[in-house]
């Protein structure tokens, strides 16, 4: 180690113990007491701003049913599953978590993780645990989402009601520090950013206006979270690129956290700093895998998406690696559906339903429409629905 991950692990192992003796004086922790800066003006989400009217996620939601109906049905069989409390997690189908949701279990071997301080779990050990994967996994809440997209779909408000239940239930049952939920940077980022796409779908929506109130406080905690334990030493990978997509989000679209322009800043320089580490010079992902080729290339997309929306700055050399990850992809597919070779650990970006073999193409939807560039492999999606529209 060098004097600077010296300082960093100490850091974080010092406000870690400093965390469980402020829950255990029965105090909470300071960015949940948030002042909001209501003067601080929103950034623009994918589909917010002055050019798009205040019904356009209805607008996207109605093209989707449109374009792709089929995959708009499974999104409303999935969501009437998830309001009887079924779920579908890498791979398992109809895992019952029950009436009251135990966001600590894994039902698949019918284990609890214990209530104890984060850093003292040892999420690894399955006689303790269970498989820490299938916990994590309903921990992402990115089923949450699929909730505010049917009520998109249909109109129909007890989509929002299930949803508020559920973040509020969650809430209730993980009080920082402590649980098995986080223990994972990159799983607190995650939830994080389904959190917020909840949050950016159904904004314009009554039965949610007043919702808002209650999760502002809890993202901004999020974000403090997340850069206490980033894992610049840790697991700097796509955990450290999860990490910073999540913390650029929460300061980009939620200026008045009083912490969110230093989020931003900083968050946009390791994502930048990042690409040049992470990539070969002939566009590879370092770990050599196409699932966390893939993995990493949404994250990179995200990004960029995100600060072109917002104004940002965008190094040529940032669109020249990016390029060079969507030529990978296209290289791999040019006799179908791109086989998977490496790690894989089963989650995805936005959707986790996302991972399998025919949909290590969605990235090129997103590049053909960022770059205007023709990939032969390239086709609609439905991730590219809502993030472009029309």
């Amino acid at each position: 180690m060098d004097w600077g991950e010296i300082r960093s692990r100490a850091g974080q192992e010092f406000h870690k113990r400093l965390d469980l003796l402020i829950h255990q004086m029965g105090m909470r922790s300071g960015a949940m007491r948030l002042k909001a800066d209501s003067a601080a003006r929103p950034g623009q989400f994918f589909f917010c701003g002055n050019k798009y009217s205040a019904n356009e996620p209805l607008a996207r939601a109605e093209l989707l049913r449109k374009h792709l109906p089929d995959e708009a049905s499974a999104i409303l069989r999935e969501a009437d599953e998830i309001c009887r409390h079924q779920f579908r997690l890498l791979g398992y189908e109809n895992l019952d978590f029950g009436h009251d949701i135990d966001w600590h279990l894994d039902p698949v071997h019918a284990k609890r993780a214990p209530l104890v301080p984060w850093f003292k779990i040892p999420y690894l050990n399955f006689t303790s645990v269970g498989d820490h994967k299938v916990t994590w996994e309903l921990n992402r809440h990115q089923h949450l989402v699929t909730l505010a997209k049917a009520r998109l779909l249909t109109g129909d408000e007890k989509y929002v009601r299930e949803l508020i239940a559920q973040w509020r239930s969650w809430i209730n049952a993980n009080p920082y520090p402590l649980g098995i939920n986080w223990a994972s940077t990159l799983e607190v980022a995650v939830r994080s950013l389904s959190w917020i796409w909840m949050d950016q779908l159904l904004a314009d929506t009554a039965e949610y206006a007043n919702f808002r109130a209650e999760l502002l406080p809890a993202l901004a905690f999020h974000g403090r979270y997340v850069e206490r334990y980033l894992s610049v030493y840790f697991s700097p990978n796509t955990h450290l690129l999860g990490e910073a997509l999540a913390l650029f989000f929460i300061g980009t679209l939620y200026p008045q956290i009083p912490k969110a322009p230093r989020w931003k800043a900083s968050a946009w320089k390791i994502v930048l700093r990042e690409a040049e580490r992470q990539v070969y010079p002939d566009g590879v992902y370092f770990e050599q895998s196409l699932h966390y080729h893939v993995y990493a290339l949404d994250f990179f997309l995200y990004a960029r998406l995100l600060a072109a929306r917002n104004g940002i700055e965008i190094p040529q050399t940032y669109d020249a690696v990016l390029a060079r990850m969507l030529d990978v992809v296209e290289a791999l597919a040019q006799a179908g559906p791109a086989e998977g070779f490496g790690d894989d650990d089963g989650g995805r970006l936005w959707n986790p339903r996302r991972n399998r073999t025919e949909r290590m193409t969605d990235p090129l939807a997103l590049g053909t429409v960022m770059y205007s560039k023709h990939f032969a492999a390239a086709r609609l999606t439905e991730e590219s629905i809502w993030l472009f529209g029309n």
